[in-house]
């Protein structure tokens, strides 16, 4: 179903108070190491905090949104720096190129807002992440060991990236 679907498919907007809730559900979808609803609305209210959240086209009832969160993106900005903190995609709308999108998406806007590179960070296990972040221009400059946690209490190092905006 996923491959069929095309990115005009989905409208990506700012992160708003009421997609909280949808977002720490997408969040616990996507990771092992899901962030609260309370985290994610502290990450937001810093200076700096982006958040993007890609929807399925739908309809609006009543006044509310009932399309589906199907993706996100959380950066950090401060001066001329840049964080992509965390991305995702719903399971079942992998592979479509939705990932790619709001990654270039994230950039564009941290760029606008005066950031002159991005960096992130990306676990060694995931080699479909680091093959797009590769694609978009981020290089590896560091590696945290034992950076992520898995399910089974394995830690995971993770490759730290770094593109110019």
């Amino acid at each position: 179903m996923a491959a069929e679907l095309e990115l005009a498919a989905f409208d990506i907007q700012n992160v708003g108070a009421f997609d909280l809730g949808r977002l720490a559900r997408l969040h616990r979808a996507c990771f092992e190491e899901p962030w609260s609803k309370s985290d994610l609305a502290h990450l937001l209210a810093l200076p700096g905090g982006l958040g993007l959240i890609a929807r399925s086209r739908g309809l609006r009832r009543l006044g509310f949104d009932t399309r589906r969160p199907v993706g996100f993106s959380l950066c950090r900005l401060t001066r001329d720096e840049s964080e992509l903190l965390s991305i995702g995609v719903a399971p079942d709308m992998r592979r479509v190129g939705l990932a790619t999108h709001l990654v270039r998406q994230s950039m564009r806007r941290c760029r606008a807002g005066g950031a002159r590179c991005m960096f992130l960070e990306v676990a060694i296990d995931n080699p479909g992440a680091q093959a797009l972040y590769d694609r978009e221009g981020f290089r590896e400059i560091g590696r945290r060991e034992g950076y992520y946690r898995r399910n089974a209490g394995d830690r995971v190092a993770a490759l730290t990236m770094r593109a110019e905006l």
